[in-house]
């Protein structure tokens, strides 16, 4: 997801990318717990209280925690106005900031040549296998039709030494 068109947030790596920058800072999942929820609630109040249950489990030292992670995160986002992640006092936080689901278009672009490179590849081993599979045939045939000759020359052979017998 992406924010202010800016902030590119990957929640399963754990990793925020300033597109402006390409600065890529990886975070801590707490941190990534954090941002996560208050995206999820977006423009909505999200209370100390819920973000203390839902990303430190309760912790008594959640409050400190709390305040340190909005404050790193704040940090991250350059939003020293506090606008982004606006402090609602004695209540919570709300997210204010642009989202967008979008996978950038140079992600776009990348992810062709690998289609391709897949497509490719399946068409080589079906290839492979089609001329694996046509050798292996040839040469069972040509084993079979060798032993017949094998086979036709005995009967052919012991017809021969029956009529020098005569």
């Amino acid at each position: 997801m992406l924010i202010n068109n800016r902030f590119e947030v990957d929640p399963v790596r754990s990793k925020v990318t300033d597109r402006d920058t390409g600065d890529q800072t990886r975070l801590e999942p707490r941190l990534m717990k954090l941002l996560c929820l208050l995206i999820e609630n977006h423009e909505r109040l999200v209370t100390r209280q819920l973000i203390i249950k839902e990303v430190w489990d309760d912790y008594p030292g959640g409050e400190e925690g709390l305040n340190q992670a909005i404050s790193g995160l704040r940090k991250l986002l350059h939003d020293e106005q506090k606008q982004l992640i606006e402090t609602l006092p004695k209540k919570g936080y709300c997210f204010h900031g642009v989202l967008s689901d979008n996978i950038p278009a140079a992600k776009r672009k990348l992810l062709k040549p690998v289609y391709v490179a897949g497509i490719l590849l399946l068409v080589i081993l079906t290839v492979f296998t089609f001329l694996f599979y046509r050798t292996s045939r040839n040469s069972y045939t040509n084993q079979s039709s060798t032993e017949e000759h094998i086979r036709l020359f005995k009967i052919d052979s012991a017809r021969q030494a029956e009529k020098l017998k005569k």
